[in-house]
């Protein structure tokens, strides 16, 4: 599959709209907030400290690693309020050019999640609703087929998520029930009083997930910061460590955490295998291999090689059995992918 651009005053307009969202996340914060930079372990992070209201002197939040851009997004937004019409109108060109959109039940409930300060609190969307923000992310066209999906995966690394000091004001329940109070937990079959799953009448379902270092166990683990359950995963270490900003085009855009691009490719495929390799849906095994084909052909277009082969390369070095997944799975991709991936895999 051919991978085409977007027009460059598309990709223009996506990215005045990442700019307009950070802007939109700081200056949501009440006037008079004062914003603090602290070292941690040797990294430095934003917090956050709102004046003082009727019931007292809340505590400070936390809002994210210092980075060049959210830096310049807390300097304009201590005196700017970023304009809603503004970003609804770059919603609606994106849509036009063809970006991907959710459906409205997936809108609200990403919307939700920002409002209550999951994306905050370093939460991340994984899956098919990440893929299709690699659209405007990379500046290309993304197959519609490739990009449907009926639920929703949200992410947290266990480790941060115990060392955060942070909490969401209500339970991950309560924020999906304020979007639909028909959504309910689906118990673990080891606890019933434990549910890493949402799901309301229709089918769709919230997953939440986390990491597992260790060795591989079904029983969800505790969230302290997303006050929820989870279930831990393999591999999924690996996925979250690095992370990008991408907009997701709900009726005003909404800015959340997903994974970077070249990860999700080298994550997707190893997935791929161990679904087969389970018994699981043959169906999503194929998906996978789809999506990151099309970014493995989408990150050599936007001439991001090197950065496809350092997460090729990462992750052989993780052990023989990652290698032994990827090569397995690089012989299911396209021929185009395929030829781009081999002499990657021949050098491990």
């Amino acid at each position: 599959m051919a991978i085409q651009e977007l027009p460059l005053v598309i990709q223009t307009s996506y990215a005045e709209l990442i700019d307009q969202l950070r802007l939109a996340t700081t200056s949501a914060f009440p006037e008079g907030s004062t914003f603090r930079k602290r070292t941690i372990s040797g990294k430095d992070y934003w917090y956050v400290q709102e004046p003082t209201g009727a019931s007292g002197r809340p505590p400070e939040r936390y809002l994210g690693a210092d980075t060049p851009e959210r830096r310049a997004a807390i300097e304009s937004g201590m005196g700017a309020k970023a304009n809603a019409d503004t970003r609804k109108s770059i919603r609606r060109s994106l849509v036009g050019a063809g970006l991907p959109e959710p459906d409205s039940l997936t809108a609200a409930i990403i919307d939700a999640f920002a409002n209550a300060g999951v994306f905050r609190l370093r939460g991340i969307i994984v899956g098919t609703i990440a893929f299709q923000t690699y659209a405007g992310f990379l500046g290309v066209r993304l197959p519609n087929a490739a990009a449907r999906t009926g639920d929703l995966d949200l992410a947290q690394d266990y480790g941060v998520s115990v060392a955060l000091n942070d909490t969401l004001d209500a339970p991950l329940l309560d924020v999906l029930k304020s979007v639909d109070p028909a959504f309910a937990p689906v118990p673990s079959l080891a606890d019933p009083n434990v549910a890493a799953t949402y799901t309301r009448p229709g089918g769709y379902r919230v997953d939440v997930l986390t990491t597992n270092r260790g060795a591989e166990r079904d029983e969800p683990v505790n969230l302290p910061s997303l006050q929820s359950d989870a279930v831990p995963l393999r591999f999924l270490d690996y996925l979250l460590k690095d992370t990008v900003e991408a907009a997701v085009l709900t009726r005003f855009g909404t800015l959340l955490n997903v994974p970077s691009p070249e990860r999700y490719a080298v994550h997707k495929l190893i997935v791929s295998v161990m679904r087969r390799d389970s018994g699981e849906s043959a169906v999503k095994a194929d998906k996978d291999i789809i999506q990151a084909g099309i970014l493995i052909e989408a990150l050599v277009a936007k001439r991001r090689l090197d950065d496809l082969a350092s997460a090729f390369l990462e992750a052989a070095e993780r052990g023989q059995g990652w290698k032994d997944r990827l090569r397995a799975a690089s012989v299911r991709l396209a021929d185009a992918p395929r030829a781009i991936v081999q002499p990657i895999l021949d050098t491990v």
